[in-house]
């Protein structure tokens, strides 16, 4: 039995936008500094850690990095990464690089060297680019770059662009009150205090266009683990006579109703953008939603449809 769907032109190229979604770049700064042996004791489960957290990488186009980071007193080591993307071949020499890394003794903790090292080499402006900073321990520069000049610098830097940092304290005594303050009024960077590093990044297309001739809702594209997961969205203050109405996850796609004013319609422009910020709901303990808001175009106008067949 065939139906018919009649698509607006406007929804057709949303659908071509969705396509055009952005891969993504994801760079782990491994700390091998002596004290994740003696005495913290982490180094094996950490590795064990960080292979799981690959491994669970399901999109084989992800671009990864490992970049492992010590300082000796004599010199800062090369900051050479190990790199592959997530395919099952790219996953297995990434991990076997991993297994093989050796921890010289009398090395110390600058986190100075991976900050500049994101800041100045890692960032891909046509890639959503993730940075996990893993560290067991305090920062032992004696200059305090770190807290003094470089976190500080994360927001202006990255807070509109798609560019996303975790700050992952391995063991207790990497808890740092003077970081985690710097670290909370930085957009898109957070504090995770766990060794196991499977953290749920959840990334929603970030625009859309809606009709309020003759559409009901709109839908974005997901990326990553929603089940079991709500979001919901909330209008950010417009003059338009709309709504949001109820939010609804449909395989791998956020459904955002619209509730329109009929007797208002000729008080909307042709064109004009709203934004609505989304909201995480009963999410697990690691999940994050890195999409906080979606930029949608409201149009108002009649448009060609297109009718399509579905079997």
């Amino acid at each position: 039995m065939k139906r018919y769907l009649t698509l607006s032109l406007t929804f057709i190229i949303s659908i071509m936008a969705s396509a055009q979604i952005m891969k993504e770049r994801r760079v782990y700064y491994l700390d091998c500094s002596y004290s994740m042996i003696k005495p913290n004791n982490i180094w094996n489960e950490v590795c064990e850690n960080l292979n799981e957290a690959i491994d669970n990488i399901s999109d084989e186009t992800t671009e990864l990095m490992v970049i492992p980071f010590a300082f000796d007193n004599k010199h800062h080591h090369s900051l050479s990464p190990f790199r592959a993307h997530a395919t099952p071949e790219g996953k297995k020499k990434i991990k076997a690089e991993v297994r093989n890394i050796s921890i010289s003794s009398n090395t110390k903790t600058y986190h100075c060297d991976p900050l500049s090292d994101f800041y100045s080499n890692r960032i891909n402006k046509n890639m959503v680019t993730y940075m996990f900073l893993m560290t067991d321990g305090k920062d032992e520069d004696p200059r305090h770059q770190t807290v003094k000049n470089l976190l500080p610098q994360w927001g202006n830097l990255f807070g509109e662009k798609n560019v996303f940092g975790f700050y992952v304290m391995l063991d207790k005594s990497a808890k740092n009150a003077e970081v985690e303050d710097v670290i909370s009024k930085q957009k898109h960077l957070w504090k995770v205090e766990t060794a196991d590093i499977n953290i749920n990044l959840i990334r929603l297309q970030s625009q859309a266009v809606f009709n309020v001739k003759n559409e009901n809702y709109f839908e974005l594209p997901i990326y990553g683990d929603c089940k079991g997961r709500l979001i919901t969205a909330k209008l950010d203050k417009t003059s338009l006579p709309i709504h949001i109405g109820k939010t609804t996850i449909i395989g791998n796609k956020l459904r955002v109703y619209i509730d329109v004013e009929k007797k208002s319609l000729n008080q909307i422009p042709e064109a004009q953008n709203v934004y609505v910020s989304l909201f995480l709901k009963g999410n697990e303990k690691y999940d994050f939603l890195v999409t906080e808001t979606v930029t949608l175009k409201c149009i108002n106008k009649k448009e060609r449809s297109l009718k399509i067949t579905v079997r």
